[in-house]
């Protein structure tokens, strides 16, 4: 059983209206299974994962972890006490630190003003600036790399392991660079919700991998790692693992079964068609119609080929004016929101769903409809869509 789309827009950036794409802007996508750690994942096209490796070289990092983007501290600030609660309890000994996908270097920064002799690898030109101009060592090239061939004491990523090809493989060779008892953190979307109720809104190209706890650990565990904690994010969709290098222990023995996909991928069709049915009769209806979270919206309206006839509103200030390759359609704020409103409002985030709402309520729009995600699906994944 498959869950696919004939065109989904490319997403990697946010650009001024017009700009031309390296790769192509609207791409087919299709969810698999790998059933030896029990993940939900993307099915590995060799078109697709070139496109991927072409735009992670491009100087269009998207990582939040940026002292441009008003969203890195809240994120940042979170994934910094796991690691320094990891780092307490059982990185006694830690001295080299290495970081996978650094971006805007912040966190690898912090580490070493407080004395850590830190080194990041990142294939993007920007975390090479931005470590030049922190005074950091940043390799610029993918892991594994010759140009680092020693050993860390503590490596960690943020963001990084759900667009990794072969997450095992990657992982196995960090644990081949790792000191005996040395650490090994990261952070991935916390897709565990959409996994076991069939919701959609995290589907994205760059996305290989679509994590839950169970199947994080087992990544982990299938690499040869000992699992010491695996735990939600405080803040954001983000779950965050902590492994420890211990040399004795063999890689996890593959599992067997895919109950797990087709669960997800019949809830799925159900909770798909009951969305973009619903969304399909507003945009059909005349009526003015608006999303809040875009980037979560863009499964559903891929799924309706509806490019155009809405509006987007996020509250990520350096998206203000730009749009998604693939769909016209600039992105507005709150306050234009007030000023011009929309009839019908989707707000299509389950983490920040809440939030939003109120904000928006703050507004005092008279007339216009609020619709939250989670009223149009079952996350329970028993109950029909609501």
């Amino acid at each position: 059983m498959t869950l696919s789309f004939d065109r989904l827009p490319f997403y990697w950036r946010l650009k001024p209206p017009g700009t031309p794409s390296p790769v192509p802007e609207l791409q087919p996508f299709e969810y698999g299974f790998d059933e030896s750690v029990q993940l939900v994942i993307q099915k590995r096209h060799p078109e697709t994962l070139q496109h991927l490796a072409t735009i992670y070289r491009e100087d269009a990092n998207i990582g939040y972890l940026q002292d441009a983007n008003d969203i890195a501290r809240p994120y940042g600030t979170d994934f910094t006490r796991f690691i320094d609660r990891a780092l307490e309890r059982w990185g006694g000994g830690v001295r080299r630190v290495l970081e996978l996908g650094c971006g805007g270097c912040t966190i690898l920064a912090d580490l070493a003003a407080r004395g850590y002799e830190v080194t990041g690898i990142d294939p993007g030109p920007l975390a090479v600036r931005e470590g030049a101009r922190r005074g950091l060592r940043v390799i610029n090239d993918f892991f594994p790399t010759p140009q680092f061939p020693g050993h860390a004491d503590f490596i960690f990523h943020n963001d990084v392991l759900e667009h990794v090809d072969r997450p095992v493989e990657f992982l196995a060779s960090q644990r081949r660079q790792l000191s005996p008892g040395g650490l090994v953190i990261a952070a991935v979307p916390d897709c565990s919700d959409g996994v076991r109720a069939g919701e959609i809104s995290m589907t994205m190209h760059q996305h290989l991998n679509y994590f839950d706890q169970d199947s994080l650990a087992r990544t982990f565990e299938a690499a040869g790692l000992t699992v010491v904690a695996v735990e939600r994010a405080a803040y954001g969709g983000s779950l965050y693992c902590c492994a420890v290098n211990d040399p004795d222990r063999a890689p996890a023995a593959p599992l067997r079964g895919d109950a797990k996909f087709r669960n997800f991928a019949a809830k799925a069709a159900v909770n798909t068609e009951a969305v973009t049915r619903r969304v399909g009769e507003a945009l059909r209806s005349g009526r003015r119609v608006g999303f809040y979270v875009p980037l979560r919206t863009l499964p559903y309206v891929s799924a309706l080929e509806a490019w155009s006839g809405y509006r987007f509103f996020d509250d990520t200030s350096h998206w203000y004016g730009r749009c998604f390759d693939g769909v016209p359609v600039p992105v507005e704020n709150c306050e234009d929101l007030r000023r011009n409103p929309v009839d019908i409002l989707f707000i299509m985030s389950l983490t920040f769903g809440r939030k939003i709402g109120e904000r928006v309520a703050a507004l005092g729009i008279p007339g216009m409809e609020v619709i939250q995600l989670s009223d149009l699906v079952s996350l329970d994944g028993q109950d029909g869509p609501r």
